[in-house]
């Protein structure tokens, strides 16, 4: 009984592996033949005929009509705005994973800064005057980080820095790509 079980099983794997091998290969092409230069004319085969599908040529007087003012689209009268960054620091006032914290955050540093900008004594601390308050939101995964300011020198943002303690304690100073006048 068992030599006919190991028996069976042989012959089992042996069908098993006969079956898996598959067919023998064989080249597709003949060697010889491919070393040869066929050219085929396809003329003989192909009916196509590509000139019912021709377009026929644009008009070249076709002319375009802008909405725009010819002040605009002439390059010689328009002034033309370019914001200059270099490496520099600002001040992180806040660093939070909510949206929400870091849009509210933005909204008080830019009330801050207005009450800032009026005290003639704190003037000489941030003496540039710019057409919007430095007040900047920057997404790095996955923190949003209120910055203000744009300084060169850290020097200049540490003196800016001990008066923003006083309203945001855990401020500092961090590296960034700032604005340069």
């Amino acid at each position: 009984m068992v030599r006919t079980a190991n028996t069976l099983t042989f012959i089992f794997l042996l069908f098993f592996a006969v079956a898996c091998s598959g067919p023998a290969t064989r080249p597709l092409t003949n060697v010889s033949s491919v070393e040869e230069d066929v050219s085929i004319d396809w003329s003989e085969h192909e009916d196509f005929d590509l000139e019912a599908y021709r377009e026929p040529p644009v008009a070249s007087s076709v002319g375009v009509v802008h909405d725009v003012p010819e002040l605009l689209l002439s390059s010689n009268n328009v002034v033309r705005y370019s914001r200059e960054e270099q490496a520099g620091f600002r001040i992180q006032i806040v660093s939070t994973l909510s949206k929400q914290e870091a849009d509210q955050a933005v909204e008080d540093a830019l009330a801050w800064w207005r009450d800032f900008e009026q005290d003639d004594s704190l003037r000489d601390l941030y003496p540039r005057s710019e057409p919007e308050p430095p007040v900047y939101q920057d997404f790095r995964a996955p923190y949003y980080r209120v910055r203000i300011g744009n300084f060169i020198r850290r020097a200049d943002a540490e003196l800016l820095l001990e008066v923003v303690e006083k309203s945001y304690a855990s401020s500092f100073i961090a590296p960034d790509q700032v604005i340069v006048e």
